[in-house]
């Protein structure tokens, strides 16, 4: 029917009243702001929908490398028995930040080890907030990521420790030479648990006053270091060159790395030769010119690959400026105010060279 028709139909036939309720039927002029505002609604939410969806996807990607960091971590740690689950979430504590998405909340964090498989799985539950999806009553997205890791169960990488400790005057007050018995044996000990059967830790130790007073050359194991780090005392004054420079030729002499080479247990395999250094002082040297020369010494053991942890315990400014600059990095640097900060220091280094003996197999 076209519209001359139509017109003609309603003033013939229809009523007024009808022929107005067939206008308002038949007015098309309102139909696409109608369909417009029908549609809306959806079109919105499904925007929503994939912004949320791509944010969600975003800090799941995110959070998956934060998870296979945990359970790396954890691995590392699986020796510690009686603590080794809570090292995923404190290594999710110190790092997890704003930047793996806004309002991001853990809700679940699972560490599970099996020492049969030598495995360790760590699985992280989050909510991510959403901005749209609200509209629909779903404020927000529940994410899961998981990691395994195999891991040896004994000492893989090799190392070689070696130790440059202050026994001066100072030492003996307070019992502090007491303290350094105590935290060195302890660390050697931890190693000792790692490598029972003395296949890839070398050790050695030159303790110091003004000059050098102890010597234990670089050997496998740690006994024969624990030996003379009973006997240590205290008395003197303080010069570091020349027992730094003892230990950084031991570690820099291409006999150490021959010795590694040379042990049954590495052939045919690939491995990572560890060095390290753990250089301590209470003071400060007796003179200035012992702080350049150690500093030069540092930073070529530094060029050279080795890694130093340096430890000042109770020391005044200037020994505690000398320790900072020899460090390998910030986090090589303990700043011990007492004996029980100094235990602690040396607690969290051994733990470090020790989760260097382990090697990640997946």
């Amino acid at each position: 029917m076209n519209s001359a028709i139509l017109s003609a139909f309603k003033r013939i036939f229809l009523p007024l009243k009808t022929r107005k309720l067939f206008r308002l039927a038949s007015d098309t002029s309102g139909n696409v702001a109608m369909i417009f505002g029908i549609t809306a609604v959806p079109m919105l939410v499904a925007l929503g929908m994939a912004v949320d969806m791509g944010n969600a996807s975003r800090a799941q990607q995110k959070l998956a490398g934060m998870v296979d960091a945990m359970a790396l971590a954890s691995a590392k740690g699986h020796w510690d028995v009686n603590n080794r689950s809570a090292v995923a979430q404190k290594f999710l504590d110190a790092n997890l930040t704003d930047g793996y998405g806004p309002g991001l909340t853990v809700t679940d964090v699972s560490v599970t080890f099996n020492d049969e498989t030598r495995k360790v799985a760590v699985t992280v539950t989050a909510d991510v907030p959403t901005l749209m999806m609200g509209i629909a009553g779903i404020d927000k997205l529940t994410t899961s990521v998981r990691s395994t890791v195999s891991y040896e169960v004994h000492a893989s990488e090799p190392v070689s420790l070696g130790m440059v400790l202050d026994v001066s005057g100072s030492m003996g007050w307070n019992n502090k030479i007491g303290t350094l018995r105590t935290a060195a044996t302890s660390l050697l000990d931890r190693l000792k648990l790692a490598d029972p059967d003395d296949e890839y830790v070398r050790s050695g130790l030159v303790s110091y006053y003004s000059s050098i007073r102890n010597t234990e050359s670089m050997d496998w194991g740690i006994d024969h270091t624990r030996s003379v780090v009973q006997t240590l005392y205290a008395s003197g004054g303080t010069r570091s060159t020349a027992a730094f420079d003892r230990v950084s030729d031991w570690l820099l002499d291409p006999i150490e790395d021959t010795e590694h080479e040379s042990q049954p247990v590495h052939e045919g395999t690939e491995y990572e030769l560890h060095k390290f250094m753990i250089f301590m002082t209470d003071g400060d040297n007796n003179y200035s010119s012992d702080d350049t020369a150690t500093k030069a010494l540092c930073d070529e053991a530094k060029d050279e690959g080795i890694e130093i942890f340096a430890v000042a315990f109770e020391a005044p400014w200037r020994g505690r400026q000398l320790l900072e600059y020899c460090s390998s990095s910030e986090s090589h640097y303990f700043d011990a105010q007492d004996s029980a900060e100094f235990l602690v220091a040396f607690e969290q280094i051994g733990e470090r060279i020790q989760q260097s003996l382990l090697r990640i197999v997946e």
